[in-house]
């Protein structure tokens, strides 16, 4: 039951964590191409100024969305895990603090003025706070980045009588896979906002013919698109090599390596065999992998095996790379297709195939589904420890019952999904009607 109760536990957080990525990734994405349409908006070129227009609506509705899924994610930080902080609270503490007095300097500070009150100054300093608050809202997205990197590879501080003592704050925020998370998660907001944009785009340009500044954005989506998922790829394959003498369980369950040998192998696909056994079907690479293996004193390569009771979960370890990998390939494919042919159809999207526009706009959360699939192979990849080597999740998880914990999951997962609905009704009606402009009277609200 207790195991049970912990992978219920880890469902939910699971959930939570990825509601706050989806909406985290598109905001970061939007700001950097809201800066992009206000820069070259203020050299003249009106199409970008109404680009920004209605891109600016977005951004804000998913601000409130990124915001306000911070909340829960708080909670169950300390509902779920409520030993955890007494083992990291000398590390976590003051990164979180940090977060959350970003978070509300750059939302008091900054997006406020951005979003009401560019017709009260003047159009290079509103382009300048679009500029802070892109810089701002990266800066924040990077404190959560640096302690779940160091959870991942603790450096900095040593464990001693149960919990965690710094010695060295520069290497807690800069430690060995917080350049790799973080390049990672700017790559990839990158690549769900030019996505959504892109899918966006073409939806409109399935009802309507497309205007000038509509144009633009399907040119720069896809441009940015096609970069950001190679520039990706290139990253994830680079952050495996390098952080495989970190995390050798995850990157061992991941190739499909069961067994420690002198050779390394990798599985292209498999069943893999439960824990303990061999055999099962798999498709194997011989001689491939090496770079991505972790050895052992003796030179060889080490396996599964050598984890026995502390290795993560083979197949949602091992599936959830792939489901990842081949997510990045279809959505990449039609938007490749796109940025070739619209040369050809004069930078007008509506030139483009009606199979290929719709394609597009199937593929306008593919970024969504890439990230929620590589965030669980890296956070399921990491059990059984909550931070590596040292503290596991069943240590430091509460006390709540199966049913509870089952009542809470689908209660959230219920409100996740009005939520996401709303934020979609919303996208729908700016799509169709933009903002119905009020008129306000004197001594009227």
């Amino acid at each position: 039951m207790t195991h049970l109760a912990l992978w219920i536990s880890q469902a939910q957080f699971f959930m939570s964590l990825s509601f706050m990525l989806l909406f985290l990734l598109l905001e970061l994405g939007l700001a950097w191409a809201l800066l992009f349409f206000k820069v070259r908006a203020f050299s003249g070129e009106a199409r970008w100024m109404e680009a920004y227009r209605f891109w600016v609506r977005v951004f804000a509705l998913t601000f409130i969305a990124a915001f306000v899924s911070t909340v829960p994610v708080m909670i169950q930080f300390g509902s779920l895990w409520p030993a955890l902080l007494d083992r990291i609270g000398n590390v976590a503490s003051p990164i979180l603090a940090a977060a959350v007095l970003s978070l509300f300097v750059v939302k008091i500070c900054f997006v406020g003025v951005m979003l009401f009150a560019q017709r009260r100054i003047s159009q290079r300093l509103h382009t300048g706070l679009v500029a802070v608050v892109a810089l701002g809202l990266t800066a924040t997205a990077m404190w959560p980045v640096m302690l779940f990197s160091w959870m991942r590879t603790p450096a900095g501080a040593f464990f001693s009588n149960g919990r965690y003592i710094v010695t060295d704050w520069w290497q807690v925020a800069f430690n060995p896979s917080f350049p790799w998370y973080a390049g990672l998660l700017l790559t990839l907001a990158l690549a769900t906002a030019s996505l959504f944009m892109l899918g966006i785009t073409a939806l409109q340009s399935l009802w309507r013919n497309a205007g000038e500044h509509e144009r633009a954005v399907f040119g720069l989506a896809g441009r940015t698109a096609v970069v950001s998922l190679l520039l990706l790829g290139a990253i994830a394959v680079l952050a495996g090599q390098a952080l495989a003498v970190h995390e050798p369980a995850r990157t061992a369950a991941a190739l499909g390596y069961w067994q420690s040998g002198e050779r390394p192998s990798m599985a292209l696909l498999a069943v893999p065999p439960p824990e303990g056994h061999t055999g099962g079907w798999e498709w194997r690479w011989e001689g491939r992998g090496g770079s991505f293996l972790a050895r052992a004193a003796d030179g060889a390569y080490r396996g599964l095996d050598q984890y026995s009771g502390m290795a993560p979960p083979r197949g949602f370890t091992f599936w959830s790379l792939r489901i990842a990998v081949v997510g990045t390939l279809i959505v990449l494919l039609p938007a490749a297709l796109a940025w070739w042919r619209l040369r050809a159809a004069g930078g007008d999207p509506t030139g483009l195939p009606r199979w290929l526009r719709k394609a597009l706009v199937a593929g306008g959360f593919g970024g969504w589904l890439v990230a929620v699939a590589g965030f669980a192979h890296v956070l399921i990849g990491a059990h059984p420890y909550a931070v590596a080597g040292t503290v596991t999740f069943s240590e430091v998880m509460g006390g709540g019952s199966v049913p509870a914990l089952l009542a809470g999951g689908v209660v959230l997962l219920a409100v996740y999904g009005l939520c996401l609905a709303g934020f979609l009704q919303l996208m729908w009606h700016n799509m169709r009607y933009g903002v119905v402009p009020v008129i306000r009277h004197r001594n009227r609200a």
